[in-house]
């Protein structure tokens, strides 16, 4: 995966898949949230190169926090929520899909 550059967010994209299992929360580290497989495969993939995640948000919330951690000289990954991490009721729900993003942090390069 290429850096997107310091200061700057970027998307990633991810394959779509649509599973729902959940962990016990002390499987991931979040106290009182389980965190889909899913969503904690993709963690590991991302933690591998140094990505840790912060939070799950819509705008406005996304490019205040973008934001703020690019001036503290973080480097930021919008990653896309996946089918299998929304609510039964909400699986269809492509807008959910769209506007939704994780935002993943690291020490910027450079």
């Amino acid at each position: 995966m290429k850096d997107g550059g310091h200061g700057r967010a970027r998307d990633a994209t991810t394959d779509a898949t649509t599973d729902a299992e959940h962990v016990p929360e002390a499987a991931v580290g979040l106290p009182g949230i389980a965190v889909p497989a899913v969503r904690r495969r993709r963690d590991e993939e991302l933690e591998a190169d140094g990505w840790v995640r912060r939070f799950t948000g819509s705008p406005p919330r996304l490019g205040e926090l973008t934001e703020l951690y690019e001036s503290t000289g973080q480097d930021v990954l919008l990653d896309d929520v996946l089918p299998g991490e929304l609510a039964t009721e909400c699986q269809g729900c492509t807008l959910a899909l769209a506007m939704f993003k994780v935002i993943y942090t690291r020490r910027g390069k450079g």
